[in-house]
């Protein structure tokens, strides 16, 4: 069995060797070559000591002394190089209370989470495999390398890193090592809400499905802090609207918001604070909430119909459609999270959302307003024509702005000042 590895890595490698040391590729960079996958990147684990690999190469960055992990730039990419090591007693469930330092691939193999992880490989040994990662591949298993209650109580993170592995990989997870997910779920409360934050973020970019694992391991309400989230895996599908709507970003905004669809929005605060989310992807993933859970009569009817997209709107269909995206567009304060936001009411029904999305784009061509910095008047003018500033001022603007959004012909300077004094 032979693996193409990426000629960076096979310089080290090959440097190492010609000083007298052995060394491998090692964990998921194997896994992915042996699955027919390009790994993003290319770890290296070796019998040379820290000092001494940095000894060897000309660019070094002590990344991890104290775990044995030197960061060798080569050609401008990084690759870490980690000695060979047993673990000793985990304290905090992630950090060993000491690290020792091996001769033996093997050894540090065994350290290691999930058997598909747990293989190295360089051109002169082969692949080395002790642990049955290949039979878990072709097997499509998530497995623990050991005794798994040992693995689970040294990083009980190991939890959800192996609902993320399924998910990613499409794997089960094996009997016994789902088990001893279960008798170990309560460790989980010893793990930081960042580090858990990650593994959930991968999870819902793989397969939302996957999150259903968490309601058998009784862990959905420690994590989410509600029981009532939706794990089903919808279809995502970019090409429904062009590769121009694809932004990461937003779709994962687009796929919380999904999540916490049955959630009030002061849970999902609740929720995604706990979960340590930036406060741009908390304001994101309510954004879309609402608009998921707000009552739209037109695009509600048109998310209900698979073939309305091939129709031609009525005219006071289209105007009321209209009004119904210059609000989310108003509400939104963001043109590309208002079009995420109106997709997810087509997902949801598994509709086409190309006729909503026709109206959509011609009121920003058209620059039809649906924003207080859009109209054809502010607070300088008003007062100019008699208005005292203060809190009047935002009351009047808001009013107008309702007015031109259903009535854009009348978004002019002299007709909003005529219409501010009948507001008054």
């Amino acid at each position: 069995m032979q693996i193409k590895i990426e000629k960076g890595a096979q310089y080290i490698i090959d440097t190492l060797y010609d000083n007298g040391f052995e060394a491998y590729i090692v964990g998921g960079c194997v896994r992915d070559s042996l699955m027919g996958k390009m790994p993003k990147d290319w770890d290296i684990a070796t019998n040379a000591l820290p000092n001494e690999v940095q000894s060897i190469f000309d660019k070094t960055i002590p990344t991890g002394i104290k775990h044995g992990t030197v960061t060798v730039v080569h050609e401008n990419i990084n690759y870490e190089v980690t000695t060979y090591r047993l673990d000793g007693e985990y304290l905090d469930m992630r950090h060993p209370r000491e690290v020792t330092f091996s001769k033996n691939i093997i050894e540090d193999l065994s350290r290691r989470d999930f058997t598909i992880n747990a293989m190295a490989y360089n051109d002169r040994v082969g692949l080395v495999d002790e642990f049955g990662g290949v039979h878990d591949i072709s097997k499509k298993t998530i497995k623990c390398v050991g005794d798994p209650n040992k693995r689970f109580n040294e990083d009980a993170l190991r939890i959800i890193r192996a609902v993320r592995f399924s998910s990613k990989l499409g794997f089960d997870i094996d009997e016994e090592t789902l088990s001893s997910m279960k008798s170990n779920s309560n460790n989980i409360e010893r793990i930081s809400f960042e580090r858990i934050n990650c593994e959930i973020e991968e999870i819902i970019r793989n397969d939302v499905s996957f999150l259903n694992i968490f309601y058998s391991l009784g862990i959905t309400d420690y994590i989410f802090g509600s029981n009532k989230m939706v794990f089903d895996n919808h279809n995502f599908n970019k090409l429904a609207i062009g590769d121009s709507f694809y932004e990461p970003e937003y779709e994962m905004a687009l796929k919380r918001a999904m999540l916490y669809e049955d959630v009030k929005e002061n849970q999902i605060l609740s929720s995604m604070k706990r979960l340590k989310y930036s406060n741009k992807d908390i304001l994101n993933t309510v954004g879309i909430h609402k608009v998921l859970n707000e009552k739209y009569d037109v695009i509600d009817n048109l998310s209900n119909s698979f073939s309305y997209g091939e129709k031609k709107l009525l005219k006071d269909e289209e105007k009321s459609l209209k009004i119904e995206i210059k609000n989310i567009l108003r509400d939104a304060s963001d043109i590309k999270l208002a079009k995420f936001a109106i997709y997810s009411k087509f997902m949801k029904k598994k509709s086409n959302p190309c006729v909503c999305f026709s109206v959509f784009d011609d009121i920003i061509e058209k620059g039809e307003c649906f924003s207080i910095s859009q109209l054809d008047i502010n607070g300088r003018i008003l007062i100019e024509n008699g208005f005292k500033n203060g809190i009047t001022i935002g009351i009047v603007l808001n009013r107008l702005l309702d007015y031109v959004i259903e009535n854009p012909e009348f978004n002019s300077r002299d007709k909003l000042v005529l219409l501010s004094k009948n507001i008054i």
